[in-house]
C-alpha cells in the first residue's frame, strides 16, 4: 500500500484556482488518452470542486492514504454503493458555507483500487454533457478490534456547487481507461422556499430489514434531506457493516431498474458511540467541515431552519480534551450567528447522538450527564428551538426545558417559547428500550415486543413561520402510527 501523499498538517499549497477550474463537455469529451498504467497519481494537499468557494483537505487523524485527484489514466473500477452527501465550510455566512440547496457531495466504492474519480451530470438520464472531476483515496484496515481482518476501502468522492435550488439531476460516476460508469441515478437539491421536509431517524445498527423499511418510507414520502442521529452500524470499523446496510438501501431488491434511497436522497451523517469517530465511517460519507476535526461538527441552513450536528463522543467522554474545547467554542459561536440570524432563518434545530434528556436506558449514565452539563447551558443562552438525539431506542419528546439550579441534574420545566424541546426518535433498526414517567416528559413511547411495531421515524416540515415535527411507529404492514405531532410557530 503506497503511503499517504501527506503526513504533516494540512496546508493549502495554491491549488485552488487549478482544482476548481470548471470543467464543462459533452460526453464524448470524456475519453482521455491512455497513460502509463503505473503512473504517479496525482498528488494533492487540498481539493476544491469545480465552482465551490471551499477546499477540502481530510485532516491527519483518519491516516487516509493513496490520495490522488482524479487520474483518467487509471483502470477504471465498477462504483457500488453510491451515495449522497453535503460538502462545504462550517462558518455561517463564510464564502463556501454549507447549502443543501446549491451543493452537493457525491462519494462511492470500488471492488479496486483505482484513481479514477469522475462524475458525468445532466437534466436527464440521456443528457449527462457536464462532467466533473473529484479525488480519490483509501480508508485503511483498523489496527485491532472488529474489522481488522477485512481489507482496506477504496473510496472516491466529487463535490458539485453552482447548482440549482429544488432543480433533478442525473448523474453517473466512475471514469477510468478504459471507462467503466455506474448506473444513472438522480436527486433533487432542496427547495429554496415552500413547505421542506427533512427525514429524521437513527439508530439502525442491530436489524438490516427494519433500516431498509425506513428507508422505503423516507423513499416513498420523497423527503427532500434526511438528518441521523448516529448509530448507524453495530462497530463503526467493521467495513463489511458498511456495505451490508448501505447495501440495502441502494439498489431496489424488489425492482432492480430502481433504487431506495442511497444516492437519491442527500443524507447528512452524524456519529454515535457505535461509531466511536471510525476513520471507516468519516471515510464513508461526506459531512462539511475541514480542519484537525475535520466532520465532527457542521451546519447549514435549510428553508427556514438553521440546523447543527456534531459527534459528541468526545464531548461526552473527554470532556477536558482539545477536541471538545475546540467543538464546544465552534458550537457556541454557531448558535450565536444563528441567533442573530432569526429574522432570516427563525428557527434553530441542533441533532446529536446521546439524548440529554430521556427516561430511558441511559438516562442517568455518566457521559450523557458530562454531555448535559456542557451543552445545555449553551443551548439555553442561544435559545435553540429544537434538539433531536437517538442513543436511547425510543420515543420522546419533552416539555420546554432550561437547565436545573445543577446543570448535571434535572431539567427545569418552562413555558412554550421560553425552552427548548428535547425529541429522542431512535428506532430504525436498533432494539427497543423501555421509557417511564417523568415531570420533564410531554409524551412517550416504545416498539418491539408487546406492539406491534417494528421500530421509529420521524419528519420535520419547515415552512416559512412554522417548524413541525412528525414521529411514527413503523409497521411491517405499512399502516404506520403517527405517534406524536408537534409544532412550534414564531
Amino acid at each position: 500500500m503506497r503511503r499517504s501523499v501527506f503526513a504533516l498538517p494540512v496546508v493549502a499549497l495554491g491549488l485552488g484556482a487549478i482544482l476548481a477550474s470548471p470543467i464543462s463537455c459533452s460526453s464524448d469529451e470524456t475519453k482521455d488518452p491512455v497513460g502509463a498504467p503505473d503512473a504517479a497519481p496525482v498528488a494533492f494537499t487540498s481539493y476544491r470542486g469545480a465552482g465551490c468557494l471551499y477546499d477540502v483537505a481530510p485532516p491527519e487523524r483518519h491516516a487516509f492514504t493513496d490520495l490522488s485527484l482524479d487520474d483518467p489514466s487509471s483502470a477504471g473500477s465498477a462504483p457500488v454503493r453510491v451515495r449522497l452527501g453535503l460538502g462545504g465550510d462550517t462558518v455561517h455566512g463564510a464564502p463556501g458555507y454549507a447549502d443543501p440547496s446549491r451543493s452537493a457531495v457525491v462519494t462511492w466504492e470500488t471492488p479496486e483500487s483505482v484513481r479514477a474519480a469522475r462524475l458525468r451530470l445532466g437534466d436527464g438520464p440521456d443528457a449527462l454533457g457536464e462532467v466533473h472531476t473529484g479525488y480519490s483515496w483509501t480508508t485503511p484496515t483498523p489496527e485491532g478490534g472488529f474489522g481488522n481482518n477485512e481489507p482496506p476501502t477504496s473510496m472516491h468522492e466529487v463535490h458539485l456547487c453552482g447548482l440549482e435550488p429544488g432543480r433533478t439531476y442525473y448523474y453517473q460516476v466512475g471514469g477510468g481507461s478504459p471507462e467503466v460508469w455506474s448506473a444513472t441515478q438522480s436527486f433533487t437539491t432542496v427547495p429554496a422556499s415552500g413547505a421542506i421536509t427533512v427525514g429524521i431517524l437513527g439508530d439502525a445498527r442491530d436489524h438490516v430489514d427494519v433500516w431498509q423499511t425506513v428507508q422505503r418510507r423516507m423513499r416513498d414520502r420523497a423527503v427532500n434531506l434526511q438528518v441521523t442521529t448516529g448509530d448507524l452500524v453495530a462497530f463503526g470499523t467493521q467495513q463489511s457493516l458498511y456495505d451490508e446496510w448501505l447495501g440495502a438501501i441502494w439498489k431496489d431488491p424488489a425492482d432492480p431498474s430502481r433504487f431506495i434511497t442511497l444516492g437519491q436522497q442527500m443524507m447528512v451523517m452524524v456519529a454515535g458511540n457505535h461509531e466511536n469517530e471510525a476513520a471507516r465511517f468519516f471515510g464513508a460519507f461526506s459531512v462539511p467541515g475541514t480542519g484537525p476535526y475535520a466532520e465532527s461538527y457542521s451546519s447549514f441552513d435549510v428553508g427556514s431552519a438553521h440546523v447543527v450536528q456534531f459527534d459528541d463522543q468526545a464531548i461526552a467522554l473527554l470532556t477536558e480534551g482539545e477536541q471538545a474545547k475546540a467543538m464546544l467554542k465552534w458550537l457556541d459561536e454557531d448558535l450565536a450567528r444563528a441567533d442573530a440570524n432569526r429574522a432570516s432563518v427563525p428557527f434553530v434545530v441542533v441533532v446529536h447522538h446521546r439524548g440529554v434528556f430521556t427516561t430511558s436506558r441511559h438516562a442517568d449514565d455518566g457521559d450523557v450527564l458530562d454531555l448535559r452539563k456542557l451543552v445545555v447551558p449553551i443551548y439555553d443562552a442561544r435559545h435553540v428551538d429544537l434538539v433531536i438525539n437517538g442513543h436511547d431506542h425510543a420515543f420522546e419528546r419533552s416539555k420546554p426545558l432550561r437547565a436545573g439550579p445543577d446543570p448535571r441534574g434535572a431539567p427545569a420545566v418552562v413555558a412554550a417559547g421560553e425552552g427548548t424541546v428535547y425529541v429522542v426518535n431512535a428506532g430504525a433498526g436498533a432494539p427497543a428500550y423501555g421509557v417511564s414517567d417523568a415531570p420533564f416528559i410531554e409524551t412517550s413511547a416504545t416498539y418491539g415486543k408487546g406492539t406491534p411495531y417494528d421500530g421509529l421515524y420521524g419528519v420535520l416540515t419547515l415552512e416559512p413561520r412554522k417548524l413541525s415535527m412528525v414521529s411514527y411507529a413503523l409497521s411491517a404492514s405499512g399502516n404506520d402510527v403517527v405517534l406524536d405531532t408537534f409544532e412550534i410557530a414564531k
